[in-house]
């Protein structure tokens, strides 16, 4: 009899359900870098505004982060049921691109832009928020669910690149809402860190798709319905 079937309804049946880091020094570096970058853009912020124009340096990052995560997700985690994980990652990537920082007689121009009147059609936004709405309802939820109780190290990257997210717009509101009383210093400053903020979110959700779930567990294991304790299957 197996562990799982000893204890199915504990988290503690998967010991190994998640990977844990085995060398935290590259978190630490991690850490102090982004640090080290956000103190240099409160302390001198219009050094780093060509680095967060439209097409700069933090949005290349950003964008290439999102459609990097979006096809390790499409190809670690394949399915009907997982495509909403690739397909949310395309389509955030597709936001930090923009058409009009290309020469219009270009191939991204026309990809773009090809693009952005392809998502403007009412089918195909229809037809997209089913296929995100269907993943969410019988993998999202039910894999944060088993994520939240093993305490899965790529859950925690994701909350924190999602934090990233809510504080980039929540100083991009202030900029909105405060800009007319404010320096041009303090505004391009909360220009840079909402960008820089936008770019860990990219590369959190990046991270969070690399780590995932380990190779062996697959969401067949996460989701299928527990044998009763005791039976044997042999």
């Amino acid at each position: 009899m197996s562990q799982q079937e000893e204890n199915p309804d504990k988290t503690v049946a998967w010991p190994d359900a998640v990977e844990s880091p085995k060398n935290h020094l590259w978190y630490w570096v991690a850490l102090i870098v982004a640090v080290a970058l956000l103190a240099i853009e409160v302390l001198w912020p219009m050094r780093i505004v060509p680095l967060s124009q439209e097409g700069g340096l933090l949005e290349t990052i950003s964008a290439a982060a999102l459609f990097t995560a979006g096809i390790v997700a499409l190809v670690r985690y394949p399915g009907l049921k997982r495509l909403y994980l690739g397909l949310v990652c395309f389509l955030l990537a597709e936001r930090e691109l923009e058409a009009d920082v290309y020469a219009p007689d270009s191939m991204p121009f026309a990809i773009l832009s090809g693009l952005d009147w392809a998502l403007d059609l009412t089918v195909v936004r229809v037809v997209l928020l089913l296929v995100v709405l269907y993943g969410l309802i019988l993998h999202g939820v039910p894999t944060a669910w088993k994520a939240i109780k093993a305490r899965a190290p790529f859950l925690i990257v994701f909350v924190l690149a999602g934090l990233m997210a809510v504080i980039a717009q929540v100083l991009e509101e202030i900029s909105g809402a405060y800009g007319a009383s404010l320096s041009v210093t303090a505004m391009t400053r909360l220009f840079v860190l909402e960008e820089t903020l936008e770019m860990f979110f990219s590369i959190g959700l990046l991270a969070s798709v690399l780590i995932g779930w380990p190779k062996r567990q697959t969401e067949e294991t996460l989701n299928d319905t527990p044998l009763p304790t005791g039976r044997n299957t042999r």
